[in-house]
């Protein structure tokens, strides 16, 4: 699918359809409303400009010009403001005659003209050109004084009345409001004028009942409007439901093929009686899918075969790899010893009837020395062997740990001799429990062999034994050579050495064998060393009191985890060895590697896995 800008949202087909029928309707319903509004409205006024030009017409015919002229000119005020001049009483009797025929009309006359023709008109300050109007009689003082005109009242005279002064004969105002009410209002000038003077009949008729009709009309035609707009938004929103409704499916398709899903969920293809084009793009797309499906399956296949070629292909390459370094560590590990044997043997055989008794003995020891060696080798290989395959024997006794581990101690020492110190400290509670002697021997010889071959001649050697919690710890520090940060992680992989070892013999053997002997007691194993500062190797083991098998699962020989070894042979003789070889260094964290001596024999063999 396609992907949108960070500022488009996506709008779905029924919204924009609710949406465009809601802008259509509302223009339509505007364009309707407007016509009937101002039709019903040009209605009404016009049947209120007929009646306003009949009544004013009619109210015209009853009015003598002459009898207005002679009140003008001659008529006077009484106290209120109006007059009780017969003439302004007959005027008056005439108007209500008219109002109780159109209850909605109010007349009243005035004489309107230039301000040098009306000689009653009240002073004012407009200049002798100047249009004015003095009203006479008006039909409001008999009803309302307040809003009625009072007689010789003047005022400038409006757009309206001039024009009327000027001979147009009936002028008519539109719908206007004031303080009194809503009105329409027109005027007739009056025959026979003269001396300037224009004498006019005006009318105001009460049209606040317009307004009404135009308020009724606005409510009735909303109300009416938005019930037919709610029914009809239904009915397009269940339309458009419908009609989109195969659409939202595809869309809703589209979308679990994009992650991956050709299962389709509940797309379902309407097979109607009048099918359309939804329908066929409904079956295309099916078929589309189906086709994606069997292509993806296949592609999928594929892959998995190609990864299973590549995994058995990096796994052979990784075993011809081992197989490799088997051969050659192998090999060059028996060499030396063979040569030893050898050498002796020859040198026996030529000399030795010359040999003095010590001489042979020493030619002796060499030799079996050198069978230990290739011995020990051999049984390492095996002890992996048996630890790939999950057959290696695990047979737990009740032992005691102090004395067992103060016995390896000698042992160690007397292999060592004068060259480095190993100095073993016990603390804790009792150290009484369920272990193999075998793999524990392997352990502990395998760990302090690594730190006295990795260790600089004359230096000391830690090992500590720690009992508390149903927990055995063993502390093993060296201040040897170490191990570089770039090899601890692959510390326990079988025939890993660490970069610095040199010319230190190893067969990188010794450290997996310590970590799985350390797995089959239910165990842990760390280390921490730095360069040229010098490692210390941590083993926790249970401290059982009663035999147990559970915890002693057998755990088959990992790659193992992280770290980097100065190289450990493994040496796990059932008797202490003559000569022992440092191997690799596993350490909790805060310790030290140890250096490795330079003037370590050649013909002394190696009984350390990994360095």
């Amino acid at each position: 699918m396609l992907a949108l800008s960070r500022w488009q949202r996506p709008v779905s087909l029924r919204t924009k359809l609710l949406v465009g029928f809601s802008v259509v309707f509302g223009v339509v319903f505007a364009g309707a409303f407007y016509w009937f509004y101002s039709f019903t409205t040009d209605k009404v006024l016009t049947r209120l400009r007929a009646d306003m030009q009949a009544t004013l017409y009619g109210a015209l015919a009853g009015l003598d010009p002459e009898l207005l002229q002679a009140l003008y000119e001659t008529g006077q005020p009484n106290a209120d403001g109006f007059s009780n001049d017969p003439r302004y009483l007959a005027v008056m009797d005439w108007f209500q005659m008219v109002h109780s025929i159109e209850p909605r009309a109010w007349l009243y006359t005035y004489a309107t003209g230039d301000a040098r023709y009306h000689q009653r008109a009240i002073a004012q300050q407009v200049q002798p050109n100047e249009p004015i109007t003095v009203y006479l009689v008006d039909i409001w003082s008999a009803y309302n004084p307040e809003k009625a005109a009072q007689f010789l009242e003047t005022t400038e005279s409006g757009s309206a009345l001039r024009r009327i002064a000027s001979g147009s004969t009936l002028e008519e105002f539109g719908i206007y409001e004031d303080e009194w009410g809503t009105w329409v209002s027109a005027f007739v000038p009056l025959p026979n004028q003269g001396n300037g003077l224009v004498f006019g009949l005006g009318l105001d008729i009460e049209a606040s009942y317009v307004r009404q009709i135009q308020s009724t009309i606005r409510q009735r035609v909303l109300i009416a409007s938005a019930l037919a707009y709610s029914i009809l938004f239904g009915l397009i929103y269940i339309l458009s439901g419908m009609l989109t409704r195969q659409l939202r499916e595809l869309t809703h398709a589209a979308d679990q093929i994009a992650t991956g899903d050709y299962s389709l969920g509940q797309f379902a293809i309407s097979r109607g009686y009048f099918p359309d084009e939804m329908t066929s793009l409904s079956q295309v797309f099916r078929g589309m899918v189906q086709s994606i499906r069997v292509r993806e399956q296949l592609i999928r296949e594929g892959k998995r075969t190609e990864d299973q070629m590549r995994l058995a292909l990096e796994e052979e390459r990784e075993l011809n790899e081992l197989k490799s370094r088997f051969i050659a560590m192998v090999s060059h590990e028996l060499r030396t010893p063979l040569t030893v044997i050898r050498t002796s043997i020859e040198l026996l055989d030529r000399y030795g009837h010359v040999a003095s008794e010590e001489k042979q003995q020493h030619y002796f020891q060499r030799s079996r020395i050198a069978i230990e060696t290739m011995n020990q080798l051999i049984e390492d290989v095996l002890m992996i062997g048996k630890a790939e395959a999950k057959k290696l024997d695990f047979k737990p006794v009740l032992l005691d740990l102090r004395a067992f581990c103060r016995d390896v101690v000698d042992e160690v020492r007397l292999g060592v001799g004068h060259t480095h110190r190993v100095a073993f400290v016990h603390q804790g509670d009792d150290a009484e429990g369920y272990f193999d002697p075998k793999l524990m021997r392997s352990i502990l010889t395998n760990l302090l062999s690594n730190a006295i071959k990795y260790s600089p001649t004359g230096s000391t050697v830690e090992f500590s034994l720690t009992c508390a919690d149903r927990t055995a710890t063993l502390v093993i520090r060296d201040a040897g050579i170490g191990i570089p940060l770039d090899d601890q992680p692959m510390l326990f992989e079988l025939f890993h050495r660490a970069s610095n070892v040199h010319t230190i013999r190893g067969t990188g053997l010794g450290l997996a064998i310590v970590r799985q002997c350390v797995l089959e007691h239910g165990g842990d194993i760390s280390f921490v060393s730095q360069e040229d500062r010098g490692t210390t190797f941590t083993v926790q083991l249970p401290l059982l009191r009663h035999l147990n098998l559970e915890p002693f699962s057998t755990v088959a020989v990992e790659s193992p985890p992280s770290a980097a070894s100065n190289g450990i042979e493994p040496s796990e003789p059932s008797e202490p060895s003559t000569e022992i070889e440092a191997s690799g260094h596993l350490a909790p964290e805060g310790s030290e590697t140890p250096n490795a001596p330079d003037d370590q024999p050649d013909d002394q063999p190696d009984d350390r896995d990994k360095q």
